[in-house]
């Protein structure tokens, strides 16, 4: 590893260092988060999104939402998670994440990139802000023309990442599909920080479009995570409204959109803490990222809290609804690049899981059908061995990761393209973050899509065999 501090340069004009307004009295809370949409398109197809030009140089800057929070290995809490950026310069080979205050923007870290087989960056850490020195590297996968991406910083949960480049000119509605980007598990009750999928949005869609700065989100449908796969889902206990309005602006994340675009709360007082509304952007590839909020606890709240307009839990990373039914055979046909993430059990802190994933074979090993036996619906993946990608056995052999995972993701839903609700996940037994010594598995719901005409899936699932028990989050982007 390197030493030496590096400067990496954040490009103003994709939102570098500009300020979001949000104000805060003592006893009541008035939080205005003005954000403005990229333009969406999609090319491939099974999308009518058309990618627009960008002639905006300069490394690339990313928003990225509230996940979870940063551990040591020994699990005590280095920092409680905020909304951040992350800038990537893939000309130069590096990148840096900030954060952002009233006092301005705060460069955590920093440091090189390798890009290793099937487009994997390898992140090599050569300045930490803190002083806990826990991170030393990570993974990031990007989309075609740094359209969106997954990245994972050590001892970080992953974290999905949209430019947000323009505001959107939707004119005519698109529907999108989204799932939850799961907080810790809870099964009974609702409370801060947490998700039930018994009662809280796991899925769903919505119609977007766009006049001006207003962005209205349309024909809201949320839907409760199925007890088993193909069961029925149900609606959340506490749904958004079926229609909701949201404002775009210039921020710090690039041209976000805030919905609400004004919402008034009251703090109840000076020890507490209230969450900002939601904040979201799409990339011009279609990519949708949302954000509820930068995360802070309110204790005395904990049944009074609010949801935003799309997923529960932390957020929701969703794609464009495909104009027509997804291939499953070449979708399951394809390799891909990504992250598993365990959120975690509440009321523990520190006992979820984040790594990287790689599904798909040039050539499939035969130790697969020891996982589950094969169907036409399913795909093989698994782990790296030590989460280690860069390692010289695994690169030689094409950047490839172990079979010890396999998704079967059953009939896709003949009224929702791209939707798959009946899905099993098999957990096997050589899977490092399998502690049951056994094979095993838990049902799931997964959308699917193209971006820049390649293939993505974002999966969420409830696992009550494996421990500790957790929401699971699988997310996806083809690498070949």
């Amino acid at each position: 590893m390197k030493s030496q501090k590096i400067g990496v340069t954040v490009d103003k004009r994709r939102g570098g260092r500009r300020m979001f307004p949000i104000h805060i009295k003592a006893q009541g809370a008035l939080v205005a988060l003005s954000a403005a949409l990229l333009a969406v398109a999609l090319a491939g197809c099974s999308s009518s999104f058309k990618s627009p030009t960008s002639t905006t140089s300069g490394p690339q800057l990313y928003m990225s939402p509230v996940v979870n929070d940063e551990y040591t290995a020994a699990g005590a809490a280095v920092t409680t998670s905020t909304l951040a950026t992350y800038s990537i310069d893939d000309t130069a080979e590096t990148f840096a994440q900030a954060t952002y205050s009233s006092s301005g923007e705060v460069v955590n870290y920093s440091g090189s990139m390798t890009t290793l087989k099937r487009g994997l960056l390898d992140l090599d850490l050569t300045y930490d802000d803190s002083s806990t020195n826990v991170i030393t590297d990570g993974w990031a996968v990007e989309l075609a023309s740094q359209d969106g991406g997954l990245l994972q910083l050590q001892n970080q949960p992953f974290v999905p990442l949209v430019p947000a480049v323009t505001c959107p000119s939707m004119s005519t509605a698109e529907t999108f599909q989204f799932v939850t980007l799961p907080a810790q598990l809870l099964t009974t009750g609702l409370d801060q920080l947490t998700w039930n999928p018994n009662l809280e949005t796991a899925y769903g869609s919505v119609d977007i479009s766009a006049s001006g700065s207003t962005v209205t989100l349309a024909n809201i449908q949320q839907y409760t995570l199925p007890s088993t796969a193909g069961g029925a889902a149900g609606s959340p206990s506490n749904p958004s409204a079926s229609s909701v309005t949201g404002a775009c602006s210039s921020t710090v994340y690039g041209e976000t959109v805030a919905i609400p675009a004004v919402e008034t709360i009251t703090n109840p007082g000076s020890s507490q803490y209230v969450t900002p509304p939601g904040i979201f952007g799409i990339g011009p590839s279609g990519l949708l990222v949302e954000s509820n909020g930068n995360g802070t606890y309110v204790p005395s709240l904990s049944t009074a809290f609010y949801e935003t307009a799309l997923g529960a839990g932390t957020g929701s990373i969703g794609l464009p609804k495909p104009s027509r039914a997804l291939d499953t055979t070449a979708l399951v046909g394809a390799q891909y690049l990504g992250f598993f993430y365990g959120s975690g059990e509440s009321p523990a802190r520190s006992n979820w899981s984040s790594s990287l994933a790689s599904f798909g074979f040039a050539s499939q090993p035969a130790s697969c059908v020891s996982v589950a036996t094969q169907t036409s619906t399913m795909l093989y993946g698994g782990d790296f061995t030590g989460n280690n990608p860069a390692a010289t056995a695994v690169q030689s052999g094409g950047g490839y990761g172990n079979c010890d995972f396999a998704i079967d993701f059953g009939a896709q839903d003949p009224s929702n393209n791209g939707l798959y609700p009946a899905v099993t996940v098999y957990v096997g037994s050589g899977f490092a973050a399998n502690t049951t010594g056994k094979t095993y598995n838990f049902s799931a719901v997964a959308i699917a899509g193209q971006l820049n005409g390649k293939y993505a899936i974002f999966l969420i699932g409830e696992d009550l065999v494996g421990s500790p028990n957790q929401a699971w989050g699988i997310y996806l982007l083809q690498s070949n």
